[in-house]
């Protein structure tokens, strides 16, 4: 049997076999540590489990109505505009105020407009006397038919010169184009105004506009004329009746139509340009359809999705929307009666990802 020493001293004379083996070593140790390290992850990723909300698809009776949200816009709004240059000697346009159709709002100086007017009027006063003298005398043969005829244009271009000086001299008052109220104002007094200047702005909130956008299943329901409730947050409580004045011929990119409803605003709950405002349109009678929250989309209603829940797993599934309510929506294909949808969680989950179920919610009652 040979010392253990004398292996140790033949192994330090060759030093490349001790080297060789050294590094043999440290491979086969660093291929263990490769190797057990991803199976413990991979346990450690099996044994996770993402805890969801669920709800079943179920059936309820709905009714054919649609509820969308709308933004409140103004019946008329304008920009005004100077259509002549002066000073302004007078201002009446203060923000806030209400004003009447023909109102005067601003008040330019009129000095050289009037006196163009003046002298518009007495040359047309003029060339109508000269006309009808004419007139007398061709009828009694003592001129001939081309002067007068020459009188007679003379007449009508003085005519023409007068309109025109009148128009300017309204013009150096600046007035209202409907009742309404002054939003705001641009020009001061004495400021120099040109031609074409913006001066102000007003609006009409005797009538307000309700804008919202109706998808193409939906739009056959819509049709000028027809009755809706219109309903706000900072009213609760209380419901106004609203009518279609117009819909779009034309759809946008997402595949829906722009309506226009109208509704009175007088009383103590008055609409405001930009609020917020939902309308409803009631459907008759009811009928028994398939609902799923709408809680449980992960992507928008134009492609809808949602996690469904099998064996303890979570799978993305597509379906087809119908009528959409404001917590529920119609399934017309894809999903059945008593399955299960992810309500809560889903931002979490992948297509097949584990899951745990910790609260279960009630079946929907009629919307």
């Amino acid at each position: 049997m040979k010392n253990p020493e004398t292996i140790t001293q033949k192994l330090k004379k060759n030093k490349a076999v001790y080297v060789i083996i050294l590094i043999s070593f440290l491979l086969g140790l660093f291929w263990l540590v490769q190797h057990r390290e991803p199976k413990k992850v991979m346990q450690e990723r099996v044994s996770e489990r993402i805890p969801v909300s669920v709800a079943l698809v179920s059936k309820a009776a709905v009714r054919d109505s649609f509820s969308t949200v709308g933004t409140v816009e103004a019946f008329r709004e304008a920009d005004i505009f100077s259509e002549s240059a002066g000073l302004v000697r007078r201002v009446s346009a203060e923000p806030g105020a209400s004003k009447k159709a023909g109102e005067a709002l601003f008040i330019l100086d009129d000095e050289l407009a009037t006196a163009r007017q003046r002298k518009a009027d007495a040359h047309f006063r003029q060339s109508k006397r000269d006309e009808e003298r004419y007139k007398n005398l061709y009828n009694e043969g003592a001129v001939a038919l081309s002067a007068y005829e020459g009188i007679q244009l003379q007449r009508e271009e003085a005519e023409a010169e007068f309109v025109a000086a009148s128009r300017k001299y309204r013009d150096t008052k600046v007035k209202a184009p409907f009742s309404g109220i002054v939003t705001a104002r641009f020009v001061e007094q004495g400021e120099l105004v040109q031609e074409g200047k913006k001066v102000a702005q007003m609006v009409d909130m005797s009538k307000v506009k309700v804008i919202i956008f109706v998808p193409e299943r939906e739009i056959v329901k819509f049709a000028p004329g027809i009755l809706l409730a219109v309903t706000s947050d900072l009213y609760p409580g209380e419901t106004f009746s609203g009518k279609v004045s117009s819909v779009s011929d034309k759809a946008g990119r997402d595949h829906t139509f722009r309506v226009e409803v109208v509704l009175q605003n007088s009383g103590k709950s008055v609409f405001r340009s930009g609020m917020f405002a939902r309308v409803l349109l009631k459907g008759e009678g009811e009928r028994e359809a398939l609902l799923v929250p709408r809680v449980a989309l992960v992507s928008g209603i134009r492609k809808p999705e949602l996690f469904v829940i099998r064996n303890g797993k979570a799978f993305l599934k597509s379906f087809v929307a119908g009528m959409e309510m404001q917590k529920y929506l119609e399934v017309l294909g894809g999903l059945s009666p008593g399955e299960s949808v992810v309500i809560s969680g889903q931002n979490e989950l992948n297509d097949g990802s584990d899951v745990v179920v910790i609260n279960q919610k009630k079946n929907p009652s009629a919307p």
